[in-house]
């Protein structure tokens, strides 16, 4: 594939903590021949990914992935804001003829194998049901617009629940290596179909 695609997105797609040379894009660019654009920025918002994808020439650009929006909640970004932030990126991608891919963001996980800790316990209850209500509005948009939508959530919960397994986990919210490995692992099983 001769043009890229910008994986735009916050901390989960920049690779922390691991870093983005073991991120799951680079996972994934080396188990694919697709050129990925990593353009993940730790705490980044939506408002900050929409700003982000404007700088890019549409010429080089054939899809853009996006996978974020957790941090508005975090940095307090209204939910209209969000909701419009998406709509507009999400618009202003297809019209510079690119097309878009929405990600379901990965649950929370109460239990992360790295011991780790970023999310204040007294947060933990209002994130996972504000990133539900994300999620669930995502399903509706995506189908509603015809926008392709990855799920990157169910595979990260443990069977039954709403909760990330801590095996995938660097903290609450960040993924280890064998996280950004298994999002790689969805991300091709999905793209490949999508791009063939």
């Amino acid at each position: 594939m001769s043009s890229s695609i910008i994986c735009l997105g916050d901390s989960i797609t920049y690779g922390y903590p691991v870093g983005p040379e073991f991120s799951w894009v680079e996972h994934l660019q080396q188990r694919t021949s697709i050129n990925l654009i990593n353009s993940g920025v730790n705490g980044s918002t939506s408002r900050d990914m929409l700003r982000r994808y404007r700088r890019y020439t549409a010429a080089e650009i054939s899809h853009v992935h996006i996978l974020g929006g957790g941090n508005d909640a975090l940095q307090q970004l209204t939910w209209d804001e969000t909701q419009r932030n998406i709509k507009d990126l999400v618009e202003l991608i297809k019209q510079r003829g690119a097309i878009p891919i929405l990600g379901l963001l990965t649950p929370l996980c109460y239990d992360p194998a790295g011991g780790g800790e970023f999310v204040p316990a007294s947060a933990m209850s209002f994130l996972t049901k504000w990133k539900a209500r994300y999620r669930d509005w995502l399903r509706d948009y995506a189908e509603t617009e015809s926008v392709w939508l990855i799920d990157y959530f169910t595979p990260f919960c443990i069977p039954g629940t709403g909760e990330g397994d801590g095996q995938y986990y660097y903290d609450e919210s960040h993924l280890n290596d064998k996280g950004h490995e298994l999002l790689a692992e969805v991300a091709e099983k999905t793209w490949l179909k999508l791009l063939a």
